[in-house]
């Protein structure tokens, strides 16, 4: 013990692991703002590693792990890690260059790890009626008797299509903002490893986006819009292009009059009209990747 209280990245990790376990139990407990602390139980997560390196991170990972395990069990235990921290090591740890972050790697994992999560809870639940489809129409259709409300009046059908991979989506949001925002505090404090990277120039790697391209070519054979898995996966695949495609909205407004202007009528307009928005901002994406020859000067935000 006296070993690891004289380190300073055993310390890192244990401040770590218990700050993540307290957010994540602090939800899991149904405890005021509750919501707000699941999404940001990743933030000592990131704060550990960009901070300490990959390995404090694993360390603070374990902690909070165990911390689970003695307190609530083995269940709030694996939600903890699926959802946070083990994308977050894989995120630091890949994002990591020879003294430098570079961003492509980890962008790509912010779509591969929540497919792989949904494949494997669709393995998980095969052996149960309707699947990993069936499971969550169960637990749509629950939380809707809870609420009072009946499946009748809201489109069950459509919630559970869209459920897997919007969970997908707000666990990938997460991440990368609690990974931007530990990055920059440990920057400006000089905590930081590695300086910043520009984060509006970030470009996926190049196999990425074929993948894509698999996953749509997956999703027609498996049925269109009737499959639930193989539609989340592809609209998972997509998510890091459609940020990608943020990212480029930002740098290509960078020095510009009005520029705050035209981000906020952006972020608007992505929320107003949704899916179309949604798709343009995908489409935008997979131009920067492809039409992009070189990485004209721009803002770093």
């Amino acid at each position: 013990m006296g070993g690891v209280l004289s380190n300073p990245r055993g310390l890192a990790a244990m401040a770590g692991g218990l700050a993540a376990a307290v957010l994540s139990l602090w939800a899991m407990r149904g405890l005021p703002l509750g919501f707000a602390a699941f999404w940001l139980t990743p933030l000592p997560l990131f704060a550990t590693g960009l901070g300490f390196g990959p390995g404090a991170m694993a360390g603070a990972a374990g902690v909070a792990a165990v911390i689970h395990v003695a307190l609530a069990g083995m269940l709030p235990m694996v939600v903890f890690l699926v959802a946070f921290a083990v994308p977050a090591v894989l995120v630091v740890a890949a994002g990591f260059r020879q003294g430098r972050i570079d961003p492509a790697l980890p962008l790509a994992i912010l779509g591969l790890w929540p497919a792989v999560v949904i494949l494997g809870c669709a393995f998980a639940f095969s052996g149960l009626p309707g699947g990993l489809e069936g499971a969550m129409r169960e637990a749509v259709e629950q939380g809707l008797r809870r609420m009072g409300s009946g499946s009748a009046q809201l489109p069950v059908d459509q919630l559970v299509q869209v459920m897997a991979a919007a969970l997908g989506f707000w666990a990938a949001v997460s991440l990368s903002v609690n990974g931007a925002a530990a990055q920059s505090a440990l920057a400006r404090t000089g905590w930081a490893l590695a300086p910043t990277p520009p984060w509006s120039e970030v470009r996926l790697p190049g196999w990425y986006p074929p993948l894509t391209g698999a996953g749509a070519a997956a999703w027609l054979v498996m049925g269109g819009d009737g499959d639930v898995v193989s539609l989340s996966i592809l609209l998972l695949l997509l998510l890091p292009v459609f940020l990608q495609g943020i990212a480029a909205v930002h740098r290509r407004s960078a020095g510009r009059p009005g520029r705050h202007f035209m981000l906020g009528v952006f972020y608007t307009g992505l929320v107003i009209l949704s899916v179309p928005a949604a798709i343009a901002v995908t489409a935008f994406g997979f131009y920067e990747q492809w039409g992009r020859r070189t990485s004209p000067p721009g803002g770093t935000t």
